[in-house]
């Protein structure tokens, strides 16, 4: 976190308690744990609960109100290969070297050790969870940082049946998941991506004492929104943007043959806060276009050749494609 965003924090909490209010803040896999909760033990009297990393995992805060306690279960992101030599692990597999079980240590079962620690010291007849994971049956959009390759880094649902209500971070999509009313993603606040097209909210939870929950969504229409348009460079500047169009951030995906010069100048005429230019050019009958996936069964020479047909939107000519894998050879031969 840098210091202006340390120090925003510090003042939206300082707002927060000076209203009154009981504040849980946990932190996610973008956060310096070290930094955010270096003054835990000293905010808690102000009822100012932040926690960060393995220092009080499973960790149970039974929090007074007028209707009566709640459990309160922080569980920041976990890096597994953070986690402490020591900590539980209730596979059988899960071999007794401390570097072997490093090695196999996964989102889900870290968090599986803080959710067992706390779990059989809940007292309250209510709970309430705070996590930050992708969990088995949410919808990501392209803005989330991967907790870890492949689907190591997601945790199941079921995980978080104990408590009356978890409160989820890390996916920016408001959304129940896995069908369970007591498990939501709140999102937000602001787009992170031009996938991000969704309104924004907050999520109001109404808990009684015996932790029976009902939710209310409230949008929070705050800065600017995103969008995509698409069309030929003509087309987009000949073209009538709403109202919405001219006020948002907006992602232009060109479809003209060849390159288009000045595009980002050009469009900022019709869509005052045009960000980003993608071109992206008709291919040859036939062709598709490689993701990052598609890349690894390829070679050097074929990458070049496509990246090459679909920034232009023509093959390279046999001239133009020995020019080009020379290139890439002497290349090759320097790195060598």
């Amino acid at each position: 976190a840098t210091t202006d965003a340390v120090v925003m924090f510090r003042e939206a909490l300082v707002r927060l308690q000076a209203a009154g209010h009981v504040v849980a803040v946990i932190t996610g896999n973008h956060d310096g744990a070290d930094r955010v909760a270096a003054y835990d033990e000293l905010m808690d009297v102000s009822r100012v609960f932040v926690r960060g990393g393995y220092s009080r995992l499973g960790e149970v805060i039974t929090v007074p109100f007028a209707d009566g306690p709640l459990d309160l279960v922080l569980l920041p992101f976990l890096d597994p290969q953070a986690a402490p030599d020591d900590l539980p692990d209730s596979r059988a597999e899960v071999s007794s070297d401390p570097f072997e079980r490093r090695l196999r240590r996964t989102h889900q079962s870290v968090l599986r050790a803080a959710v067992d620690a706390a779990v059989p010291a809940l007292t309250s007849p209510r709970s309430l969870a705070v996590a930050h994971a992708f969990v088995t049956g949410g919808e990501p959009s392209e803005s989330e940082r991967p907790l870890t390759v492949g689907t190591a880094g997601r945790v199941d649902a079921a995980m978080f049946d104990p408590f009356s209500y978890s409160a989820l971070g890390h996916l920016h999509m408001p959304q129940f998941v896995a069908g369970r009313a007591g498990l939501r993603y709140s999102g937000t606040p602001l787009p992170y991506s031009f996938s991000e097209t969704h309104t924004k909210s907050v999520t109001i939870v109404d808990m009684a004492a015996d932790g029976a929950c009902t939710t209310t969504v409230v949008a929070v229409p705050v800065g600017r929104a995103v969008r995509t348009v698409k069309g030929t460079i003509d087309e987009l500047l000949r073209c009538e943007p709403t109202a919405e169009q001219r006020s948002a951030f907006v992602r232009a995906v060109i479809t003209d043959p060849g390159v288009v010069l000045d595009a980002k100048q050009r469009l900022t005429t019709v869509y005052p806060y045009v960000v980003e230019i993608l071109l992206a050019p008709p291919l040859p009958e036939g062709l598709e276009r490689i993701d990052g996936d598609g890349a690894e069964v390829l070679t050097p020479a074929q990458i070049a050749d496509q990246f090459w047909t679909q920034s232009l939107g023509v093959e390279p000519t046999d001239e133009e494609r020995v020019v080009l894998h020379s290139a890439l050879d002497d290349a090759d031969a320097r790195i060598a």
